[in-house]
């Protein structure tokens, strides 16, 4: 994604960052109700790196961290996007 559709441009490239070393945000859905939101994520080495030891570190988010905008807002805003997000990035989230 290299647009800031969601709500600003720190919020676009991180998830522009996602399965790569650094932080990164990515959508993440709900199991119960089936809903989306969005989770912050940390990781210390990209998707392709295969050495070492992958540290990872993950938390859910209401307010983008950068501009404070209402995430749920945002994502009610671009569903279908949101939706594309999680397909794409869904192999970097835990599962709960």
């Amino acid at each position: 994604m290299t647009n800031n559709i969601f709500c600003c441009d720190s919020l676009s490239t991180a998830l522009d960052n996602a399965g790569n070393s650094g932080f990164s945000v990515l959508v993440a859905m709900n199991t119960f109700n089936k809903t989306f939101f969005f989770v912050q994520q940390y990781r210390t080495r990209d998707k392709n790196d295969k050495t070492g030891i992958l540290t990872i570190g993950e938390v859910g988010i209401k307010f983008c961290p950068w501009c404070g905008c209402d995430l749920e807002r945002v994502i009610n805003d671009n569903f279908e996007l949101a939706k594309d997000n999680y397909e794409k990035n869904k192999e970097f989230l835990f599962e709960f």
